[in-house]
């Protein structure tokens, strides 16, 4: 019999140092958070994109016309000079 096997010790298993984080390396960690990253600008900026697109297209198909507004501001502007004008209305 082997004298060593009854000799009463402590082994640990192989496995990651206790130092790590997990057993992933400080590589790996910038590449996951450069990754997520980038997938949330890109996120972001879709979003943004959607969003502006959305806005136009609702200032586009509602609001409001006041005919009245546009006719108290003042008197109508004077025509361009090159633009014939009809003749004068008379009464007979």
């Amino acid at each position: 019999m082997d004298p060593r096997a009854n000799e009463n010790s402590t082994t640990t298993p192989p496995g990651p140092d206790p130092g790590s984080n997990g057993g992933l390396s400080q590589e790996a960690i910038t590449a996951i958070i450069v990754v997520f990253s980038l997938l949330a600008a890109l996120l972001l900026a879709v979003g943004l994109a959607l969003l502006v697109r959305k806005l136009r297209e609702k200032r586009q198909t509602e609001g409001t016309y006041r005919p009245s507004s546009e006719e108290q501001v003042g008197a109508r502007a004077p025509p361009p000079p090159n633009l014939k004008l009809p003749p004068e209305e008379r009464l007979i």
